[in-house]
């Protein structure tokens, strides 16, 4: 709090952005977790219910299974006695769906990586504008006159720097794991599509 103080309004905007920061990386921890399934045993339950000629059963997995890898399976899964062309058309229409969900908060919190470093520029000088303004009223330049101004610019830098930091690492984390969710996908309608074809549904 004593930070915070002498810090200034600049340092409380900078509390509201990195309290603004963990609640969107909590939510999208959260949602990643929940949505991470085993999609290589999913794909082999599938594909005994394909090879058993039981699409049904194939789809009814997806459904329990649950997630974003599920929910394109099936959703070209209903399609599979209709051809494969057909169910990879639906692949890639409910991929364009679920992407963005996993993507979703991404450029805010990037945006927000951006805001910090930028809202703590502007506390450096506003703490030098401040400890200039105190030399001029002064009349003095002692270390006594101006430590409040540098004290807030430097507070402010580095609380902007702090928040900033670990926000960039968490967006490329989180890239790389809508990376992982979308190569998952890829591969695994890749796989059935094909099985598709070699059944002679094209």
């Amino acid at each position: 709090m004593s930070y915070i103080v002498h810090g200034g309004f600049i340092m409380v905007i900078l509390l509201l952005i990195s309290i603004f920061a963990i609640a969107i990386i909590i939510n999208r921890l959260r949602f990643y977790h929940k949505s991470r399934v085993d999609s290589s045993g999913l794909l082999a339950r599938i594909i005994k219910y394909l090879e058993a000629s039981s699409p049904e059963s194939a789809i009814s997995v997806c459904e329990e299974t649950g997630g974003p890898v599920a929910r394109v399976l099936k959703e070209g899964l209903l399609y599979f006695n209709e051809g494969a062309e057909l169910m990879e058309e639906a692949f890639q229409a409910q991929e364009l769906k679920e992407i963005p969900q996993l993507e979703n908060f991404l450029p805010v919190l990037s945006t927000i990586a951006s805001i910090a470093t930028l809202t703590g520029f502007t506390g450096t000088v506003t703490g030098m504008i401040k400890a200039f303004n105190s030399i001029a009223q002064a009349g003095a330049s002692s270390p006594a006159v101006v430590a409040s101004g540098i004290s807030q610019a430097l507070l402010t830098t580095a609380a902007g720097l702090l928040i900033a930091i670990p926000t960039v690492i968490f967006v490329r984390y989180f890239e790389g794991v809508v990376d992982r969710f979308q190569n998952e996908i890829d591969l695994s309608t890749h796989e059935l599509v094909r099985i598709a074809k070699r059944r002679g549904r094209k």
